[in-house]
């Protein structure tokens, strides 16, 4: 597949200004309206798209992307569209760990380049988190080290919150590890952000 040059990526009308988003809905017609455009303008623009969902929902996932007009079952038999559940990301093997999640979003990023795709377009859904699952605590550690991680590589991602199943707290703690947040279909630079380096308290790497 012959890459294309590159095009400004745009989340419910404004133009991407980090590459790290997170994005908050009170449900999933919702959540579909306002990523409609993220997603189509991605699919048109032949780049590749990967979505990270509670693999009980997969296939409610692929029919609403159908009916925002992608043609999934076409995107998914060229790789253009890949639709991931979360047992097989970020709680693969039964347990979460921030490195080997961000080994395998990297290991993506690098085959869809080798596969000609200029772009990777993700978005992830965060209920996982709520599961009793070794490891899960610390996902905020890597809620703010894929920040590095995502600059480096220049590829947009989209953490998907059900604001109606997480805590103020747990909310909180969010916005400090996204520079960009999305709420009530508006995408606003996030006051509440705190740069890996010093949320952490240290210089991660994202290696």
């Amino acid at each position: 597949m012959k890459q294309t040059a590159l095009k400004e990526v745009t989340i419910a009308g404004a133009r991407l200004q980090h590459f790290h988003i997170a994005a908050f809905f009170r449900s999933r017609e919702e959540e579909f309206e306002v990523l409609r455009s993220y997603i189509r303008e991605g699919i048109d623009s032949g780049e590749k798209a990967v979505h990270i969902c509670d693999p009980s929902q997969k296939q409610d996932h692929l029919r609403r992307l159908e009916a925002m007009g992608v043609p999934t079952s076409n995107c998914l038999r060229t790789g253009q569209l890949e639709v991931l559940g979360w047992n097989d990301a970020y709680l693969k093997e039964g347990r979460f760990d921030g490195d080997t999640m961000m080994a395998l979003l990297e290991e993506l990023v690098m085959t869809s380049r080798a596969e000609g795709f200029s772009r990777v377009r993700m978005m992830g859904h965060m209920e996982w988190v709520l599961e009793e699952k070794p490891g899960v605590a610390r996902f905020i550690d890597y809620e703010s080290r894929v920040n590095l991680l995502l600059n480096r590589l220049k590829q947009p991602a989209i953490c998907v919150y059900d604001v109606s199943r997480f805590s103020g707290a747990t909310i909180m703690d969010v916005l400090r590890t996204h520079p960009y947040a999305l709420v009530d279909g508006v995408v606003r630079e996030n006051p509440f952000y705190v740069p890996p380096e010093v949320l952490l308290g240290s210089s991660p790497t994202d290696e």
